[in-house]
């Protein structure tokens, strides 16, 4: 008992100051801590890993050393970097600049958005290039898609052609066949009125869209929605779904080649209550798994291989986030234990009363 007393002295001060034996994690509480390749000064303010930092998350760098590239970013107004061709690039928003890669957008350049802008994007070998003027009002593409939004718009795809009239009034499609979609066929959609699929293996009728629908997709998969987002049933041979929205949902995926159920989900009041196959979760109270426990906000225990951490109390809303509980939760965290199958370690006012159990 002495020994525990004396470690308990010599490593963790209160919540203010903690410091394991190893030496891979310390902390003064609030204001600085590190654990392994992470530091942090007055969480979220600032956060440092080995390869980039972050501030109040409007600054930010971050090293690329593999690709011998780099970034930083002062949100919304200015970035600049090196990206992995070696090239120069930088951007002061809305006025001019140029980003490797943003928002699923290559090479993005822009000049007094949203004037104009332009970036690309792979399609197969090619990449698609992708112009703006007067954001979303007229755009233009190197495949010979182009828009006048909403008056009329043409969008070619790899399997389809997609067309609009008065956005979103009239729209229309023709598709290839393909064996990754539905096959050969067309669309068409008069909103909100009634609108049509008839493909080689789909075929679907909307009436008042997207309220009620009914699908069918061969080999007796359908779906059905009367009226959306109430009423959703949906049968395939991948997943079988029933929706009452708020108040019931089952939702149950199958395997597709040894057949049955893979896995399932059962839900009360959309979310509040969801039971899965190993965890049942009552938000934001109760959840509970195989591996994992947790009655906000008094205890929370989480067991990996043959050890069980548990503590008490937990006031944070969401469980088991490092930063939080480097920087934060020792304040609100007066007991905490941890059991192998021999024996339990427990730990009170932070480490100032420490005994063992065994079993």
């Amino acid at each position: 008992m002495t020994g525990s007393l004396i470690a308990a002295i010599a490593f963790q001060v209160g919540p203010f100051y903690q410091q394991r034996p190893a030496g891979d994690y310390w902390a003064l509480r609030p204001l600085v801590s590190r654990e392994e390749e992470v530091s942090d000064v007055l969480w979220p303010v600032f956060t440092a890993h080995r390869d980039w930092w972050r501030f109040c998350y409007l600054a930010y760098w971050q090293d690329h050393p593999e690709e011998d590239s780099w970034q930083f970013t002062l949100l919304p107004l200015w970035f600049n970097g090196r990206d992995g061709r070696g090239d120069g690039y930088w951007g002061l928003f809305p006025f001019y600049g140029r980003h490797p890669h943003v928002l699923m957008m290559d090479d993005f350049t822009f000049a007094l958005w949203p004037v104009w802008h332009r970036y690309t994007k792979p399609r197969g070998r090619d990449r698609l290039v992708t112009n703006a003027v007067l954001f979303p009002f007229v755009s233009w593409r190197s495949d010979g898609a182009w828009s006048v939004w909403p008056l009329y718009g043409v969008n070619l795809q790899r399997e389809s052609d997609h067309r609009y009239a008065l956005w979103p009034l009239v729209t229309w499609a023709s598709y290839r066949e393909d064996r990754d979609t539905a096959g050969e066929g067309y669309s068409w959609m008069v909103w909100p009125l009634y609108g049509i699929v008839d493909r080689a293996r789909e075929s679907q009728h909307l009436i008042l869209p997207p309220f009620f629908s009914y699908a069918e997709t061969g080999q007796g998969a359908w779906r059905l929605r009367c009226p959306w987002p109430f009423v959703d049933i949906e049968r395939t041979r991948t997943r079988n779904r029933t929706s009452i929205w708020p108040f019931y949902e089952r939702s149950t995926d199958l395997d597709f080649l040894k057949g049955g159920e893979s896995s399932s989900v059962t839900r009360f009041g959309w979310k509040l209550v969801e039971i899965y196959d190993d965890e049942v979760r009552v938000f934001p109270f109760w959840v509970s798994g195989d591996d994992h426990f947790r009655l906000w906000p008094l205890w929370e225990s989480e067991t990996e291989k043959d050890v069980t951490r548990g503590r008490f109390l937990d006031l944070f809303p969401i469980r088991w986030i490092p930063a939080v509980d480097r920087n934060w939760s020792k304040f609100w965290t007066f007991y905490e234990n941890e059991s192998c199958p021999l024996y339990t370690d427990h730990s009170l006012l932070w480490g100032i009363i420490r005994w063992r159990t065994c079993k």
